[in-house]
């Protein structure tokens, strides 16, 4: 894949029906079994939350550039609430986000110790959507169609999709010239009739084929039954760590993936679904479509949790930063922090001289890193050590304490600054959590304010012993005397 297919995405507007949810993490530690039962004793040190199911589908759409018209429903409860509230925060129109009492809010929690999943919650309600709620919905679908590039379809069974809804969808997108793609459920792709592109996983493919995939032969004569069955165009398999196949009437063709180290898969068909869906609405061919959604797929499943990715990491993907560029310069601080909000992650952020960097600096951190999704350091310039330190310092220049920093895993950017403080920088930021040694504890931290504003807090993190930069310069100077 080239640069250029990445250029010619521009943002679009699409059409997401489906079954919208909550995703909750409970993050913590086990260090012991339960006395009661054989069951591990998690110490709960974080919850959050993210939008999920069909939620998480317009997350990647709008990480992507894209703007979003939802049509799902929520219950009249707290999780709903929130749900709403946090598609708007992320610029996503809740026109037609309906609320349905009789339809509580799916939520999915994760109990999580690093970063295994220990245990799933899910509580939800499945059932058909009430006869009159599905006719308001079709009506605003097919106002909605003529405005849009593409559609999506995420089906996770909650019967939201009824087969009167996609029996509509689908008519109105052929009769507008729209494609419509499908993450499929179940073992009855014949409701998709109509779709243009299905997307499913291998199992599922499997299942609703019913011929076990074992090779491409099987693949391709599973895909043959699925087309026979929807009409589509085209059957796209997702096919993990082997990438995508591309089953039309004509050809199969693979699309293999760049080997990564897999971290977490939940949530890759909803990243694959809407890189393709915002594809083909900027006019690529379902070909390169199936590039670009092979390169997005390939980063979120390096992630943990349900993930989203923004075109500048695609591309910085494809320039051979796996991990991105993390030198950032204050005029990228905006695009870095706002690609990192559209994903609900949560934003760490400290500072230092790094001077003469030790195990000090390191434990910091790395403590640092474990307490939220994107940790930002801040290192003061040549100048402005010297104005806080005084002549003779920093010892080591300011491009190498920045590479030093940036070369730490637990650290995703860096980033330099010439004022005495980092006030102006946290400002900008907004950090979920501004973290400073322990030994700042009782004393006023400089952007304290701003981080509480906005709900988030100062942490402290446990020092190691009296090690400091000034430390081993004394004792370096006292060696030379001796």
């Amino acid at each position: 894949m080239n640069e250029n297919l990445i250029s010619r995405m521009k943002p679009a507007p699409v059409l997401v029906a489906g079954d919208v949810m909550v995703d909750e993490y409970v993050i913590g530690d086990v260090e012991r079994i339960s006395p009661e039962s054989p069951v591990p004793v998690l110490l709960a040190k974080d919850r959050h939350r993210r939008l999920g199911g069909a939620g998480n589908v317009v997350r990647n759409v709008v990480s992507m550039g894209g703007a979003v018209a939802l049509f799902a429903t929520i219950g009249g409860d707290a999780a709903g609430e929130w749900f709403k509230r946090h598609c708007s925060e992320i610029g996503v129109d809740t026109f037609w986000l309906r609320s349905e009492r009789s339809r509580p809010t799916t939520i999915k929690t994760r109990v999580v110790a690093r970063n295994q999943q220990i245990v799933r919650i899910d509580e939800e309600y499945v059932g058909d959507i009430p006869f009159d709620l599905e006719k308001k919905v079709l009506d605003d679908i097919r106002s909605v169609t003529p405005q849009v590039k593409a559609v999506i379809v995420s089906d996770y069974g909650k019967g939201f999709l009824s087969n009167t809804i996609l029996n509509g969808l689908f008519a109105t997108a052929r009769s507008e010239g729209v494609p419509s793609l499908v993450d499929p459920k179940g073992m009855d792709f014949s409701r998709y009739r109509g779709a243009t592109y299905i997307t499913p996983n291998v199992r599922e493919a499997s299942l609703a084929s019913g011929i076990e995939i074992k090779n491409k032969e099987t693949l391709e004569k599973a895909g043959r039954i699925l087309l026979e069955q929807t009409q589509a165009e085209g059957i796209i398999v997702t096919r993990g760590k082997d990438g995508i196949t591309l089953v039309t009437r004509t050809k199969i063709q693979d699309f293999l993936v760049k080997p990564v180290e897999i971290v977490d898969v939940t949530g890759a068909g909803d990243t694959v679904i809407a890189t393709l869906a915002l594809a083909v609405a900027s006019g690529l061919s379902i070909e390169e479509a199936a590039q670009m959604a092979n390169l997005a797929a390939s980063l979120v499943v390096a992630r943990f949790g349900a993930a989203s990715v923004t075109l500048d990491e695609m591309l910085n993907s494809l320039k051979n930063w796996p991990q991105g560029r993390k030198v950032i310069t204050r005029d990228e601080l905006g695009r870095v922090i706002r690609n990192h909000r559209l994903q609900g992650q949560f934003i760490v952020f400290t500072n230092g001289c790094f001077d003469l960097f030790h195990v000090g600096h390191l434990e910091l951190l790395r403590k640092a890193s474990a307490l939220g999704d994107i940790l930002i350091v801040a290192v003061n310039s040549d100048e402005s050590v010297q104005k806080i330190k005084g002549s003779g310092r920093p010892i080591v220049d300011e491009k190498d304490r920045l590479e030093l920093v940036s070369a730490l895993n637990c650290v995703d950017y860096v980033v330099s600054f010439d004022e005495d403080t980092p006030y102006n920088l946290i400002k900008e930021i907004k950090p979920d959590i501004l973290v400073k040694g322990e030994d700042w504890k009782g004393k006023k931290v400089v952007g304290e304010d701003i981080v509480n504003e906005r709900g988030g807090k100062v942490q402290f993190v446990q020092l190691v012993g009296d090690v400091s930069t000034s430390s081993l310069i004394n004792k370096v100077l006292s060696n030379r005397k001796n």
